[in-house]
């Protein structure tokens, strides 16, 4: 059935996303928001050249316009299956996936039903909201990896009922790729020892999570029952929300594009030119971390930009690295960097092309490539030495043999 869905960004009005007759999806501004000399940034994608909002954005039809679709689990995921199995819900169609789950969608934005014109004057703050009157998980987190928004008290790791609420995201183990959440959580801590911008992460036994909705697959009995959490950085204290949007939606892209249409130099130059030049060296050094652990899946996705005062974007912290190189030796980065897909052709010349392409400062990447070599060299006798899982450990130590960035080349 056709409806609105008032779209607010913390708690500013922005705009209407309407489904439409046929189940066409069209997003339009509100007056009062685009005329608003001082509003927050809902997404870079929807503005145009002179950064006022864009008037004339297409409808889609079923999928909902990119932006919004790229704040839903991803097509083909563990997740979105489950919250549509308990939704009774058409898994394809966005617009009652966004019905459903408006209310803790990552970053600012939230949606709400608007039942009449006067509906926006109210923010959409979780004590003013009915109470659902369907049990099942009402959160949203983008991407295929089945994972929980979940709160965390005294140690112990709580799924809310309804899904709503969590400052922690909780990644479960899968069958598919033995201990990855031991190994998100030593390249992630990895990462932080050599200073990069991470947030708090913890690794701790299954048992000590609850609340885990019915039907998941059961586990195999070798693999250890451990989960991954980390701190959201979209949700800080007494509940506020901080906008974030990743690269994807900076592309105006589908979730199915993230591997497409775009390069790393491209990624670069988004940094370089709405955050601060700081954000440019982080980018730089965790994109050399990135490829020295075997982290081959640094798509669209998998880079962010934070609002912190709403307006102003920065690079957001790091999320989402594992070593993809403890399942895969192909070895193919998901985007290319200097024109290349393979890591063993990755040299400082590369990285001068790079830069080049990104049109940032070629002499200062190169120093910062340089240093993060050097840190991550320093750093991993004691690093490896405390890990448990051996193939993990082997597939690190043969990414440092086999990239020449990584011997200073």
């Amino acid at each position: 059935m056709p409806g609105t869905l008032g779209v607010w960004l913390g708690e500013r009005y922005v705009g209407e996303l309407t489904n439409l007759p046929g189940d066409y999806n069209l997003f339009s501004f509100d007056e009062a928001y685009v005329d608003d000399a001082h509003r927050p940034v809902l997404s870079q994608s929807l503005l145009d050249t002179s950064g006022a909002p864009r008037r004339a954005i297409p409808r889609t039809h079923r999928v909902a316009p990119p932006f919004f679709a790229n704040l839903l689990p991803e097509e083909g995921g563990l997740l979105r299956a489950l919250i549509a199995r308990q939704h009774a819900l058409e898994r394809t169609r966005d617009y009652p996936l966004l019905r459903v789950l408006g209310e803790d969608l990552p970053g600012a934005v939230v949606l709400r039903p608007l039942e009449g014109p006067l509906e926006r004057l109210a923010h959409p703050s979780a004590a003013g909201l009915p109470t659902p009157t369907n049990p099942g998980l009402r959160f949203s987190l983008a991407g295929a990896q089945l994972k929980f928004s979940a709160s965390m008290q005294t140690d112990r790791l709580t799924i809310p009922a309804e899904g709503v609420g969590g400052k922690w995201i909780v990644k479960l183990p899968t069958n598919t790729f033995p201990r990855l959440p031991e190994n998100e959580h030593a390249i992630m801590s990895y990462a932080k020892r050599i200073g990069l911008d991470v947030p708090e992460v913890r690794l701790l036994p299954l048992a000590d999570l609850d609340g885990l909705p019915a039907g998941l697959p059961a586990l195999r009995q070798d693999e250890p029952p451990l989960v991954y959490a980390i701190r959201r950085f979209d949700r800080g204290n007494g509940g506020t929300r901080v906008h974030v949007e990743d690269m994807n939606q900076i592309a105006d892209q589908y979730p199915a594009d993230k591997y497409e249409h775009r390069a790393m130099h491209w990624i670069a130059n988004v940094v370089q030119t709405i955050c601060e030049p700081d954000d440019v060296d982080e980018l730089v050094a965790r994109l050399v971390f990135g490829i020295g652990v075997g982290n081959d899946d640094m798509h669209l996705k998998n880079w962010a930009v934070i609002y912190p005062d709403g307006l102003h974007a920065r690079l957001a912290p790091l999320y989402d690295y594992v070593c993809t190189a403890r399942y895969s030796t192909a070895g193919s980065l998901a985007l290319t960097l200097a024109g290349e897909r393979d890591p063993r052709k990755l040299d400082l010349a590369a990285v001068e092309r790079f830069s080049a392409r990104a049109e940032i400062s070629v002499s200062r990447a190169l120093l910062v490539a340089r240093r993060t070599v050097q840190r991550m060299r320093e750093a991993w006798p004691e690093v490896g030495e405390g890990l448990t899982d051996r193939d993990l450990v082997e597939a690190i130590e043969g990414r440092f043999r086999v990239v020449p960035l990584m011997r200073g080349h």
